[in-house]
């Protein structure tokens, strides 16, 4: 491998990637959360294509009923149970209704420089990688660029 080859997105990023289908409710959406140990999913469709970003903030917004998101210090008059209710009440909503839609995907041949450009303007946590047919393949993360930093540093 080059020089050059070492700091493309192919060779730092994630292969592994949670994601979940576009048609799956809030509580599949949690279930796959849980059981994948992470804070956020790539929504795709049936043939792999990203359509969107769901993270853990994304469910708890949402379960925040509106009356409660404009004012905010209502919150400490709510009854215990409206908690395990409202969680009811959402269980088998789409997530289409609260994730992101507007997502930043990296082609899987851009450079290192291109990703933290991504990461730092827009101030997000990781990139679904994508190939040539914008199918998703992986992720990079702040944590992946942090070790190419740190290889290029010779720090280990």
């Amino acid at each position: 491998m080059t020089e050059q080859e070492k700091y493309l997105v192919r060779n730092n990023m994630q292969n592994v990637v949670t994601s979940v289908n576009i048609n799956a409710t809030f509580s599949e959406a949690l279930q796959k959360m849980v059981d994948g140990r992470t804070n956020g999913l790539v929504v795709v469709d049936d043939e792999n294509y990203v359509k969107g970003i769901l993270s853990s903030i994304d469910l708890i917004s949402y379960l925040v009923p509106d009356y409660l998101e404009e004012d905010k210090h209502l919150a400490a008059f709510e009854v215990a149970e409206e908690f395990t209710t409202r969680i009811k009440e959402i269980e088998n909503e789409p997530i289409t209704k609260f994730m992101t839609k507007d997502v930043h995907t990296i082609k899987e041949d851009r450079t290192l420089m291109e990703a933290a450009t991504i990461l730092s303007e827009f101030k997000i946590r990781q990139i679904p990688v994508v190939n040539e047919e914008e199918k998703l393949v992986g992720y990079i993360n702040r944590t992946d660029i942090k070790k190419a930093i740190a290889h290029v540093l010779g720090i280990h």
